[in-house]
C-alpha cells in the first residue's frame, strides 16, 4: 500500500506495541500513520430543577470517570508520540473521550481521508463501543475496515490472501480496496461457499470472472468452490483460511440487514467477533 494513510484506533489500555505491524508497513511503504485513542464514558444522565430558574445536575461520578479517562489517554498519546519520533514516521496522534453513541460518526468523520482503518484489540474491552466504532467505519466511512491485525501479524503485506466471494456489492468492494495487497501476495485463493450456479445466481463458473480481472492485475489466483455442510458459512471461511494457511481474509460486509445479524446471528457478526485470523471487511 505505496504512501498509504493507515488510520489505527486504539483503546485506552493498549500500547504502542500493539501497533508494530502498522508501524512496519507505514515505514515499508511511505505510509503515513494516523493514531485515535478511544476511550468511551458513561451516557450523561442528569436531572433539571422544576423550578423556572432550575440548572442541571450532573452526578460527580460521571465527571471523575470522564477525566479518569482523558488521563488515560493523555498517557497513550504521549507514549506513540514518542513511537513515531523514535521511527521517523509521519502521521499525528489524537484523543478521543465520548459517549459510546457518539462515536459511530466522530470516527467516520476522522477516517474521510484515510486508505484504511484498523481496529485494534484493545477496544474489545468495551464491547459497545467496539461495535459502534466498527458500525460506523462499515457503513458511514468511504475507506475498508481491518480487524486484529497486531503485533506478529502479516496481514498488512500478506503472503497468501483468502477472498471470501458471494457475487455481492459488498465483496467487490472489498475486493478492490485490497487490491494493492492482492497484488503483492504470492498467493490469491477465491473462495466461495455454496455458490448457486444458475444464471441469477452466481454464474454457471462462480469466481471465475473475478480470478479473470485479478489475473490481469498480475496476482496469481486459485478458484476454490466449497459446500459448507454442517458448518456456518463463517466457520467454512475460518477453516479454508488456515487450510490455505491465509494472512488475511478479505470479505464484504452485512450482505442482509445488520439487525437481523445482530440479533439472529450471521456471517459478518461472526468474522468481527473472532480474534484468530485477520480480515478485511467492506460495505
Amino acid at each position: 500500500m505505496k504512501n498509504a494513510t493507515f488510520f489505527a484506533l486504539q483503546g485506552p489500555e493498549g500500547t504502542p506495541a500493539d501497533l508494530a505491524s502498522i508501524v512496519d508497513a507505514a515505514e515499508a511503504n511511505g505510509g503515513r500513520l494516523s493514531v485515535l485513542h478511544v476511550g468511551a464514558v458513561p451516557i450523561l444522565t442528569y436531572a433539571i430543577a422544576a423550578t423556572p430558574y432550575g440548572i442541571p445536575v450532573i452526578p460527580e461520578g460521571w465527571l471523575g470517570e470522564r477525566d479518569e479517562m482523558n488521563k488515560r489517554l493523555a498517557a497513550r498519546q504521549e507514549e506513540m508520540r514518542t513511537c513515531l519520533t523514535r521511527e521517523s514516521l509521519t502521521g499525528e496522534v489524537a484523543t478521543l473521550c465520548a459517549e459510546p453513541t457518539a462515536l459511530h460518526d466522530i470516527v467516520a468523520v476522522r477516517s474521510l481521508f484515510a486508505d484504511v482503518s484498523i481496529v485494534l484489540n484493545s477496544l474489545r474491552d468495551d464491547e459497545t463501543a467496539f461495535n459502534d466504532i466498527v458500525y460506523g467505519l462499515l457503513f458511514k466511512a468511504p475507506g475498508p475496515l481491518m480487524l486484529n491485525v497486531e503485533k506478529g501479524s502479516k496481514a498488512l503485506a500478506p503472503e497468501n490472501v483468502l477472498l471470501a466471494w458471494d457475487n455481492s456489492i459488498p465483496a467487490a468492494r472489498a475486493v478492490r480496496a485490497a487490491l494493492p495487497l492482492l497484488k503483492t501476495a504470492k498467493e490469491v485463493t477465491i473462495a466461495t461457499f455454496d455458490a448457486d450456479p444458475s444464471r441469477w445466481g452466481d454464474g454457471e463458473s462462480p469466481g471465475a470472472d473475478l480470478a479473470t480481472w485479478l489475473s490481469h492485475h498480475g496476482c496469481t489466483v486459485t478458484v476454490q468452490e466449497y459446500v459448507t455442510g454442517s458448518k456456518t458459512v463463517a466457520e467454512a471461511i475460518l477453516n479454508r483460511a488456515q487450510e490455505t494457511t491465509a494472512d488475511l481474509v478479505v470479505m464484504g460486509a452485512y450482505g442482509r440487514s445488520r439487525w437481523n445479524e445482530r440479533f439472529f446471528g450471521g456471517t459478518t457478526e461472526t468474522m468481527i467477533a473472532q480474534q484468530d485470523m485477520a480480515v478485511l471487511l467492506s460495505h
